[in-house]
């Protein structure tokens, strides 16, 4: 014997199952207002002198100089890279990654090359906790 009431009962499940689905989803969050944060408050900055320079003194030769930073008193060694108007690279190094000194403040790394054209300098900073940092990059 069937029941008089199957009929109607999925017809309530019909209707019922989608409340139901979107009450799950309402439930969950997914509809929640997103927090804003609020903003910060104004700052007063400093215009702190650059980590690292780069001067071309000649046209064979370039300086990359350290002048320190409070940022940077963990700095261990500056690895400068090079790529002079001829396409020459060079790489050289001041201070020891593998050091446990931080690289002194007024370091600096002489370059010499062909720089009568447009040269590439890129400036890699390794510092104590082992991470590594761009510090320049720049073209003269």
């Amino acid at each position: 014997m069937t029941s008089p009431f199957s009929h109607s009962r999925k017809g309530t499940v019909a209707v019922c199952l989608p409340a139901l689905i979107a009450l799950m989803i309402l439930a969950s969050g997914c509809t929640q207002p997103v927090l804003q944060q609020p903003a910060p408050a104004a700052q007063q900055t400093q215009s702190l002198p650059a980590p690292v320079t780069v001067t071309r003194t000649d046209s064979s030769h370039m300086t990359v100089a350290y002048p320190g930073s409070s940022d940077t008193t963990t700095l261990l060694e500056l690895k400068a890279t090079v790529t002079d108007s001829t396409g020459k690279v060079q790489t050289k190094s001041a201070g020891d990654h593998l050091s446990t000194s931080p690289l002194k403040f007024g370091a600096t790394i002489p370059l010499t090359g062909t720089f009568t054209g447009n040269s590439h300098v890129v400036v890699t900073g390794y510092f104590l906790d082992g991470s590594q940092k761009l510090m320049l990059d720049t073209t003269l």
